[in-house]
């Protein structure tokens, strides 16, 4: 699967990149970032200035430009959607390199350098594919990430527009954090994130809140169970 580069969607500033890294080897140079963590990744929010081996999702034979992308860090089992061969939405589990997981473990042990308080980093990090990690121990794999990370802290420009890590699993933007909400702004929430999610465009929140749980169900006829935990977590999400 070719790790692609996803367009700006809607109001977020940020990119996005997509795809399994177990087969690609990616490499990325950024001059500002910061890291967020989600619940099954870390988010390198980053004005990224070099892409080797990722490609356009949309006219794929144009360059990748310097600018604002989300790049996701798995450390355990993740989702993405995509499409079947008769065109249906459906979400396809990805389990995260050995390199991708060990680069996830270095985060959250060295938080302190990657997610420095007031501040950001700036450097390079790369994806090593399974091929080339397949016959190397813990050890060795981990002595790479540390070799292909190269990160320093720098101060922050304001280059950087604020991030707001998703609160579903879908991997599109998310509506933001709902917590001491009034009950019409928990339902502008479910809205929000709903349009976000939906693949269709054209719903907006000033469609109402049954028409948008009708057309996530129409878009996903033979996926009762995945809609039942997304609508599930949506609702955790407001509580």
């Amino acid at each position: 699967m070719v790790v692609k580069y996803l367009d700006p969607w809607k109001d977020d500033l940020y990119g996005k990149l997509r795809g399994d890294k177990a087969d690609a080897y990616v490499k990325i140079i950024f001059d500002e970032a910061q890291v967020h963590q989600a619940d099954d990744s870390y988010i390198l929010a980053a004005y990224v200035t070099n892409y080797q081996g990722v490609v356009r999702n949309f006219k794929p034979e144009n360059p990748l430009t310097p600018g604002l992308c989300a790049i996701p860090i798995y450390g355990q089992e993740y989702e993405i959607r995509q499409k079947d061969k008769d065109g249906n939405w459906m979400g396809v589990k990805y389990q995260p390199s050995k390199y991708e997981k060990a680069l996830y473990e270095n985060i959250k042990v060295h938080e302190g350098l990657w997610m420095p308080e007031g501040q950001g980093i700036k450097g390079e990090i790369s994806f090593m594919p399974d091929g080339m990690c397949a016959t190397m121990d813990t050890v060795t794999i981990d002595g790479m990430v540390a070799a292909n990370s190269k990160t320093e802290i720098v101060p922050l420009t304001g280059k950087l527009p604020a991030y707001t890590v998703a609160a579903s699993s879908f991997q599109r933007k998310g509506g933001g954090k709902p917590y001491g909400l009034s009950p019409e702004e928990r339902v502008l929430f479910i809205k929000k994130q709903l349009c976000t999610d939906l693949a269709s465009s054209g719903f907006t929140t000033e469609n109402t809140l049954p028409l948008l749980i009708s057309q996530m169900i129409n878009e996903h006829p033979t996926e009762e169970s995945l809609i039942q935990i997304y609508f599930d977590t949506l609702t955790a999400c407001t509580r």
